[in-house]
């Protein structure tokens, strides 16, 4: 996506897909080894493992899809619809595909229901910080001021026009398109409706620590999903979430990123502000049953706080979270209580009582 924005970017929740999990005075048996294909798209590494099933095709089938979904959404391939929208702004309505109309129909229902803390016009302001993965940030300039307000200026959701017949049309030149933030959370229940019909049960979809764990894991029935801890290396837990046939998507400040002075700078950027978000908190894990739901909510989530986050899950229902702020609080909504067992005694859980 360029695949940029929520690489949420990119957030490392780690599946822990181990088959046989050993627990005090109980062993569990290894039903089989799952049948897995991994392909580097969307600007991360994705992984497809089903466990009830042999049938190489329908890995193929679900990678064609994905495959199909970025050529049509991806902001950095030129034929894209996605692309051909940026390219003709301020100009011209482009026709899209009907995949990408529902997507950018979601993305409008999300800002809305976000206040603008999700927006799929963020794209000037991705564009002009520019923070990439951990590592390749070395030499890296504060945008000027003005240089931002520019930029902020070309992001409104409310000038993205969705006309009849699939056109979509931005209605000022050098507004950009940048779909980072929802795409990969629909791209994994487009995976999950292929699963579906081929009546697969048991699978885990990895796009690049977005993840969707499908149906029941074989003779355990729980998935285990380690949570990131934020402030040390990846693969470092705050705790494990057990989980059925659920999306699970994190949003934090710790993986795209650089430092000046001291000072962190992330990747997922404020649109009210045109600056990184500084909510006081440093990730939000959010549990959906649509990932495209928990994509958008996971960035809107973390630029909103925690806060006002539980004031919007609050209305929404049917939407968990996990909010872990800068001191190492970590609220949990009530309905998650008895799914996360706390693996690190540094973190303080609290009840996140609505």
């Amino acid at each position: 996506m360029n695949m940029k924005y929520k690489f949420k970017t990119v957030l490392t929740l780690i599946v822990l897909i181990c088959l046989c999990i050993v627990s005090t005075g109980c062993e569990r048996q290894i039903v089989s080894e799952p049948i897995s294909k991994t392909e580097f798209m969307m600007d991360t590494v994705i992984t497809i493992k089903l466990y009830d099933s042999k049938n190489e095709k329908t890995l193929e089938e679900a990678f064609d899809r994905l495959r199909q979904i970025e050529n049509r959404m991806s902001k950095t391939i030129t034929d894209s619809d996605v692309s051909k929208i940026n390219q003709n702004a301020g100009k011209n309505p482009v026709k899209v595909h009907g995949d990408v109309y529902y997507v950018l129909k979601k993305s409008i229902e999300f800002a809305e229901l976000t206040d603008g803390a999700y927006d799929p016009t963020i794209g000037p302001l991705v564009e002009l910080w520019n923070i990439k993965e951990e590592g390749e940030n070395e030499v890296h300039l504060i945008p000027e001021k003005e240089k931002i307000y520019e930029a902020m200026n070309k992001v409104d959701y409310k000038k993205l026009e969705l006309l009849d017949d699939n056109n979509v049309f931005l209605k000022e030149e050098g507004m950009i398109l940048d779909l980072g933030g929802i795409v990969k959370g629909y791209a994994a229940d487009e995976v999950k409706k292929i699963l579906k019909d081929k009546g697969i049960n048991s699978a885990i979809i990895d796009l690049g620590g977005n993840i969707y764990a499908y149906g029941e894991k074989p003779k355990d029935k729980y998935w285990k999903i380690g949570i990131q801890n934020p402030f040390e290396f990846r693969g470092s837990y705050v705790g494990i979430m057990s989980v059925v046939d659920s999306s699970i998507v994190t949003s934090g400040d710790y993986e795209r990123y650089f430092e000046v002075d001291g000072k962190r700078y992330h990747h997922i950027i404020d649109p009210k502000t045109g600056y990184p978000a500084e909510s006081g908190l440093s990730a939000v894990s959010v549990v959906t049953k649509n990932s495209i739901d928990g994509d958008a909510l996971s960035t809107s989530l973390f630029i909103l706080g925690r806060e006002k986050g539980t004031e919007l899950i609050k209305k929404l229902g049917n939407v968990d979270a996990i909010f872990i702020d800068k001191d190492g609080k970590t609220y949990i909504s009530p309905d998650l209580k008895d799914k996360f067992e706390l693996k690190n005694e540094k973190f303080n859980i609290i009840n996140n009582e609505y």
